[in-house]
């Protein structure tokens, strides 16, 4: 509910709150390495699929659409269904309209709770039923308004270890011009700030010069930026530019005696395990680096349901 899960810049989706919750209802007595190999099964199916319906993301909420077929999979795993079968449900059912990012609802998690739960579902369904297997690249399958198959190219690093954290209380489309406007800091007094921000959605659903409560402020990149830079009461003098396709970011600082200075950065900074280990602890109040120390003493054997109450 804080919306702080984890997420692929290069797809827009965030895998792990509908994967990990296929999982951690799935599991059961499953070995944790079982289950940590599910989930990763997931996060591969949710990613890649995600990726494919980035040419025409403005019509899909991609986590659920995506979602669910990555909770489809790793449930699969886990309860022993056929995983084809279970993708090929999920392709089937999968849905999810992007006007809730526009107006910022609740139902935005609600996508989430649905493509866990229908993966899971898909998963279960597989083990008695056969699933339709072109539901993407037949001639009436998902991808045949777009061209899917394009972005279904051989990868340098698995879909889990692309994914990364959001370090800033902010919106993802935030997080390379905060790292920019922190590069500039201490920048004296402001006068007025551009920052060139990609990708253009980002303008779209998080440009708020004047956000009035704190989910405004979480959604407003002016506010982020002049935050960033030491002056959030100064959003309303922050002027976004459209940077173009890219996740890279620009931040140009015009000081009140004329000078100005400027920051560049390609993405959002990934996050080091010192960053998650801080993370973890500023949002659940607890030892992040305890917490790091169990998942290493678990045991691969040990059922992955014993493991869950030594998380929280």
């Amino acid at each position: 509910m804080l919306d702080q899960d984890d997420l692929h810049l290069g797809s827009g989706s965030h895998p792990g709150g509908v994967v990990w919750s296929a999982v951690c209802a799935t599991a059961g007595e499953a070995s944790t390495a079982k289950a940590f190999a599910a989930a990763a099964f997931g996060y591969e199916l949710t990613v890649r699929l995600a990726e494919a319906l980035a040419p025409e993301r403005p019509r899909w909420h991609s986590t659920p659409v995506a979602g669910i077929v990555g909770a489809a999979g790793a449930a699969a795993a886990l309860v022993g269904s056929n995983a084809a079968d279970a993708v090929a449900h999920a392709v089937s059912v999968a849905g999810g309209s992007p006007w809730a990012m526009v107006e910022r609802t609740g139902t935005r998690f609600v996508h989430r709770a649905h493509a866990a739960t229908s993966g899971v579902a898909c998963a279960r369904a597989a083990g008695t039923m056969p699933g339709s297997r072109a539901g993407l690249e037949s001639g009436r399958g998902a991808f045949a308004a777009i061209d899917g198959t394009a972005a279904l190219a051989a990868r340098r690093a698995t879909c889990l270890e692309e994914t990364s954290f959001r370090l800033h209380a902010a919106t993802g489309f935030a997080h390379a011009a905060i790292e920019a406007a922190h590069a500039l800091r201490p920048v004296g007094e402001l006068a007025h700030v551009t920052a060139t921000v990609s990708p253009p959605a980002g303008i779209a659903l998080a440009s708020n010069p004047a956000p009035a409560n704190d989910e405004e402020r979480w959604w407003s990149i002016e506010h982020a930026v002049a935050t960033a830079l030491g002056s959030p009461e100064l959003a309303g003098r922050v002027q976004l530019v459209d940077g173009g396709d890219g996740w890279g970011a620009r931040v140009e600082a015009t000081l009140v005696d004329g000078t100005v200075r400027s920051a560049q950065v390609d993405g959002p900074r990934p996050a080091s395990d010192d960053d998650l280990l801080t993370k973890w602890e500023r949002l659940t109040g607890t030892d992040g680096g305890a917490l790091f120390e169990r998942l290493l003493a678990a045991d691969d054997s040990e059922p992955f349901g014993a493991l869950l109450p030594r998380l929280r």
